[in-house]
């Protein structure tokens, strides 16, 4: 299959997954847009948006060292179990938001965070495997493993208790993914 086919279905799935977490939320039916529920909500959302956007990144950067337009089936599968995992968000960030101290939805947020990024650096290798041996490639990823294991890991399971530090690991995740200047 043509490389770029693949680009413009996971461009099109993230698109509406970001669009959908957003159309989830509802205004209160007292209007209050500045409630403790209402700001809770704004933040796990900015926080799901964040993520997405980064998974994105990451999978576009990790998409461009592939230098054939054709791509396998395992490339394929690959790229549709992160696609998979990241249409769960909507439906996991709202249970969350709208259940904030159920463990149940706590545990499905974190777990449809935490998935992708695993997901992620598996298919990184498999493309510096399949594709393209790239040094860049292979320091990137041993830099999203590094972040996934002191960042996100711990943040996400710290999470589970405290509220406050996926979106706090998030945004600095973001932050230091964005000091990348160039996607070679």
């Amino acid at each position: 299959m043509n490389k770029s086919r693949i680009e413009a279905l996971t461009d099109g799935i993230f698109a509406v997954v970001m669009t959908l977490t957003v159309l989830e939320f509802k205004v209160p039916k007292d209007g209050n847009l500045f409630s403790p529920n209402v700001l809770l909500m704004l933040l796990i959302y900015i926080t799901t948006f964040v993520a997405l956007a980064s998974i994105w990144n990451s999978l576009h950067h990790v998409m461009t060292f592939i230098k054939s337009n054709k791509v396998d089936e395992l490339f394929l599968w690959s790229n549709h179990w992160i696609l998979l995992i990241v249409c769960l968000f909507p439906f996991s960030t709202v249970a969350h938001a709208e259940h904030p101290n159920s463990l149940t939805a706590s545990i499905a947020y974190v777990s449809t965070y935490l998935i992708p990024w695993i997901s992620l650096i598996i298919f990184s290798q498999v493309i510096y495997k399949q594709y393209n041996e790239s040094s860049t490639l292979k320091k990137r990823n041993q830099e999203r493993i590094k972040i996934f294991l002191v960042f996100l890991l711990p943040g996400a399971l710290l999470s589970l208790v405290w509220l406050y530090a996926l979106p706090i690991v998030t945004i600095l995740m973001a932050i230091n993914w964005g000091r990348h200047s160039n996607f070679d």
